[in-house]
């Protein structure tokens, strides 16, 4: 009876440390809100990202993520962009047991800006520094919020959901 009181116990105690952790090859898919310091409407987004390794508390997770967003500028002529990079993440995913993953990590991409209607464009590379938290909701579906800043003067909060498979 004893050991059986000892395995139950074991058992939940790993079963909880691993809810909601991120492990090398799990896959993250899911969209977000953005909200730039720059325009007054959202930027829309779309996150991919694999977890290539574990090292330590980290996962190590690489990706690509898009971002959209139309906005009208001072003169009130509206301009979209687009925005489309490679990601890779330090996911702390071993800090403590539960829900919680926070990450840091870097986005190098391309964007295009352009005025609507208008064939002048700007297009550069761009790169941007992210940290965020994710919480586990269940073991496949995390919330996340995530802050970003970088060139183009790309400064933005985004809160979105991320799937797990």
């Amino acid at each position: 009876m004893r050991k059986s009181i000892y395995s139950v116990l074991f058992i939940m105690c790993v079963t909880a440390a691993s809810f909601g952790q991120l492990k090398e090859g799990d896959n993250l898919l899911g969209g977000t809100l953005g909200f730039w310091a720059k325009n007054q409407s959202p930027t829309f987004g779309l996150n991919y990202e694999n977890q290539v390794t574990q090292a330590g508390i980290v996962s190590i997770g690489l990706g690509a993520l898009l971002r959209f967003s139309n906005y009208p500028d001072d003169r009130l002529e509206r301009f979209s962009n687009l925005f489309l990079g490679g990601q890779a993440n330090f996911n702390f995913n071993q800090i403590s047991p539960g829900k919680f993953v926070p990450f840091l990590g870097v986005v190098l991409g391309f964007y295009s800006s352009s005025p609507n209607g208008n064939s002048l464009k700007q297009n550069g590379l761009w790169a941007w520094g992210q940290g965020g938290m994710r919480y586990f909701f269940s073991p496949s579906v995390a919330g996340v919020a995530r802050f970003g800043f970088g060139t183009f003067n790309f400064n933005a909060l985004e809160l979105g959901v991320d799937f797990k498979f």
